[in-house]
Formats: structure tokens, C-alpha cells, sequence
């Protein structure tokens, strides 16, 4: 489902573009708003779910299109339209300029406006990320679901994706220390404290970097900061990243809450950490049927066995055949190499990347994140092949 808003200065032109859009049966939800650029660039809630955004460029001045550009890089993932009765190149290059995706006729027959509309979203749905997003749970403290999550998340942009790792950890959250020496510029309760500012570049400005395609949004420092932390705030973090991001990782930790439950809720898949003894076995046991009674079916749940050796208690058959479900990925135990890892806080992929941990780990990504797909040209793409020099 397409989600459009369509904006003009003039409400009755508002209502005419409203008017043809009611009138196509597809699969989009619209509103329109007579709301001018300048407002839509500070009231960011505007913009909360939106994937296209229809701009009637029938009085666009200078300054708009310079407004415009200012919208679209704050909010990278919305695709923007501008219909104006004259498409003459200095209009197309302005719009090119202002991170327009396409620049379509108005007025138009109701029909004509509907098939540019499916055509673009076809375009914008099959070249955005996929944007998964998953959960990795602890069955039991001291699993290594940090660890694992973080690693994870470097694994994934070894392999050329885009990673974000979500700290939702309420003790003293510090993922990101596991992966990298450097300290956090924000963490998740400064964010949500903020929420009303919340825009690409404020949240960019709140990130850890781990590497080019690896970013961490840390934990809360303390169980008191942790409570600045609502479901609301969690999704509308999903909503700005999930298309940014390749792979959006959650480390939920132990703690059952209403924010850990909004991030299982719009989680792809789930990895509930265990190691093979009796303590994690039945903390196993009692997260998959509380899972159940939140309505998680077993499809969605991926077992992680952590620090597995072949002379443990129990045997992964054993384990699969008391929680019902098969063990999605096993993770050797290698101590010296994790120890290691840890204290240096520096990726196990990075420091060892012949061990049997960094292999494990850099398998599940591969299991977990889809094939690349290429993305088709745009109007003004395929209208201007060059490069287009900025001004001096």
C-alpha cells in the first residue's frame, strides 16, 4: 500500500488533485493538505508514513524549490512529485536539483494521473531496501545476545549491506562498546526525549559509526533513562529507518516490556539465544510460550545455540526436540577469540576472521538478508544521462 500526500498553497487546487485521486480504485491511501513546504520542512509529523509526496508546482519560485530540497534531505526515503503545467528543462533541472523523482503534467484526466502515480510507486517499491527487520532475545543472562547482535550487524555490511543495531538493553545498555572504543554521541532515550525533532539528520547526528554500512543507536545508560523509551517512539524510529537500512537489528536482551514488544511485534523473525544447558533450556521454554500467547507463530522464531561444543550437557537434538522447533544457527564455542573480541571492542570479523564464531556469524547474515536488486532509472534520470555541474 502506497501511502500519498498531496500538497498545494490553494486549497481548491488541493481539493481538484484530491478529486482525481479519489477516483482511481488502487492501491494507495491519500490525503491533501493546502500545508506549504516551508511548514512541512518543521512539522515533521506530517510526513510519518508517507511514501510520496504530490507537489503542485503551478507558482514555484526560487526559494520553494531550495525549501524543497531542504524536505527531501531530511527525509531520504520519501519520494517526491512535482505536477506543474509547464515541464520545460529549467524546471526539470530545478527539480532535479531539489531531489524531485519525477516531474508529471497538471491539470490531467483523473486516468492519466493514476497510471503515472502506479508507475512511480512500482519504481519506488522495487527500488528501496527491503528493509528487514529482526530480534535477537536472551534466553537467559550471560547468552551472548549482544555480542551476537552487534557481530551480526558488522557481518552484514562486510557483506556490501547497509546494518543499524538497535540497543534496547534496560541494564546499563552497551552494544555498541562490543563492537567499537568509541563513544556514543546519543543514545535511544536521548532520542525519544526528542522525538519531536526526530528527521534523518537528527538521527544521523545520534549514531554510533562502526563502519561505512554499520551504525549502532545505543542503549539507554541506566534502567531510569530507559523508561524515557514508548512504543510510539520505537515505531516511529522503524518508520524512518527500515528504509535506509538493509538489516535493522534489535537486541531486546532479557526483559519483557510493552517497548521490547513493539520491536518484536514488527520484527521479520525472532532469535531467541540459547546455550545447551538445563538453566537455558527452560528459559527457553517459557519465552517461546509467552510468544505464543503474544501470537509470535513458530515461523517467525529462528533458534540461536551460542557457544556450542560437542561435549555439552545436552545434545542439539535433544534441545530441538524439547522446544518443538529446529535450530536455525550454531555458534561454536571459541572463548579466547570472543574474550578477545570484547575487551578490545573490536569486531570478531575484524579480529579473527577465520574462527569458527566469525563464520557462524557471517552464515547467518548471508541466510538472513535477501539478494541484491537493482533499481530502474527514473523520468529525470533517463531525462538527463550527464551529470549535471553544480554552480560556481
Amino acid at each position: 500500500m502506497t501511502n500519498i500526500l498531496a500538497i498545494s498553497p490553494e486549497a481548491a487546487r488541493a481539493s481538484a488533485i484530491g478529486r482525481a485521486l479519489a477516483v482511481a480504485d488502487s492501491h494507495y491511501r491519500f490525503r491533501t493538505s493546502d500545508t506549504s513546504l516551508e511548514d512541512l520542512c518543521t512539522q515533521h509529523e506530517e510526513l510519518d508514513g508517507i511514501d510520496l509526496l504530490l507537489v503542485d508546482g503551478a507558482k514555484m519560485t526560487m526559494q520553494d524549490f531550495t525549501t524543497l530540497a531542504s524536505l527531501t534531505s531530511q527525509h531520504a526515503s520519501l519520494a517526491c512529485v512535482l505536477l506543474t503545467p509547464e515541464s520545460s528543462a529549467e524546471i526539470a533541472i530545478c527539480a532535479m536539483r531539489a531531489g524531485v523523482r519525477d516531474v508529471r503534467p497538471w491539470p490531467v484526466p483523473p486516468e492519466d494521473l493514476q497510471r503515472a502515480i502506479e508507475e512511480i510507486a512500482g519504481r519506488l517499491h522495487g527500488s528501496r531496501r527491503a528493509g528487514k527487520v529482526i530480534s535477537f532475545v536472551s534466553c537467559k543472562g550471560g547468552s551472548g545476545t549482544s555480542f551476537l547482535a552487534a557481530n551480526l550487524g558488522f557481518a552484514a555490511s562486510a557483506a556490501g549491506k547497509q546494518a543499524l543495531l538497535v540497543d534496547l538493553s534496560q541494564q546499563y545498555g552497551e552494544a555498541a562498546f562490543l563492537v567499537t572504543e568509541a563513544t556514543p554521541p546519543a543514545t535511544i532515550a536521548d532520542v525519544c526525549m526528542q522525538i519531536d525533532r526526530l528527521d534523518p539528520a537528527y538521527l544521523d547526528a545520534c549514531l554510533t559509526r562502526v563502519s561505512d554500512g554499520f551504525d549502532v543507536l545505543a542503549g539507554a545508560p541506566d534502567p531510569a533513562r530507559a523508561k524515557e523509551i514508548k512504543p510510539e517512539h520505537l515505531q516511529r524510529i522503524v518508520n524512518l529507518v527500515r528504509h535506509r537500512y538493509d538489516l535493522v537489528i534489535f537486541d531486546v536482551g532479557q526483559t519483557i516490556s510493552n517497548v521490547s514488544i513493539a520491536a518484536l511485534d514488527v520484527s521479520e523473525s525472532i532469535f531467541p539465544v540459547v546455550q545447551l544447558s538445563l538453566p537455558y533450556l527452560r528459559g527457553a521454554r517459557r519465552l517461546l510460550e509467552m510468544f505464543g500467547s503474544l501470537g509470535y507463530g513458530n515461523d517467525r522464531i529462528r533458534v540461536v545455540v551460542n557457544r556450542y561444543h560437542k561435549k555439552g550437557p545436552l545434545g542439539l537434538a535433544e534441545l530441538e526436540k524439547t522446544l518443538g522447533l529446529r535450530v536455525q544457527t550454531v555458534i561454536p564455542e571459541d572463548s579466547a577469540s570472543v574474550s578477545e573480541s570484547i575487551n578490545q571492542g573490536v569486531p570478531i570479523l575484524r579480529l579473527a576472521r577465520s574462527s569458527g564464531v566469525a563464520k557462524g556469524l557471517s552464515e547467518l547474515a548471508h541466510c538472513i538478508l535477501p539478494a541484491s536488486e537493482s533499481s530502474g532509472g527514473t523520468f529525470l534520470q533517463k531525462l538527463f544521462r550527464k551529470p549535471i555541474p553544480a554552480r560556481a
